[in-house]
């Protein structure tokens, strides 16, 4: 009975990551639209980027080493000022 436990998670995460690219996450858009285009260039898309980079940047100052603290910071900067850039070039 644990044995079934401990495989039915990861079986349910497994499953929905081969469905989620089926699955629309929001409306006004076509199954054939949806892709790296889509993903770099939808607003949404963007603030989502931002704030992963913004999390990354904040959750870095929580780590006590020095490298993997600028590390962490400097990729949630970069990821920052990458969701910037893309949305100019959106405009």
């Amino acid at each position: 009975m644990n044995r079934f436990h401990s495989l039915a998670l990861p079986t349910l995460a497994f499953s929905l990551v081969l469905l989620a690219p089926s699955a629309p996450a929001h409306p006004g858009h076509s199954l054939s639209g949806s892709g790296a285009g889509h993903l770099l260039t939808s607003p949404d898309h963007l603030v989502l980027l931002a704030l992963l980079g913004a999390a990354l940047w904040f959750g870095g100052r929580f780590i006590g080493s020095k490298l993997p603290r600028l590390s962490m910071q400097g990729l949630g900067v970069l990821t920052i000022i990458a969701a910037g850039v893309l949305f100019g070039l959106r405009a």
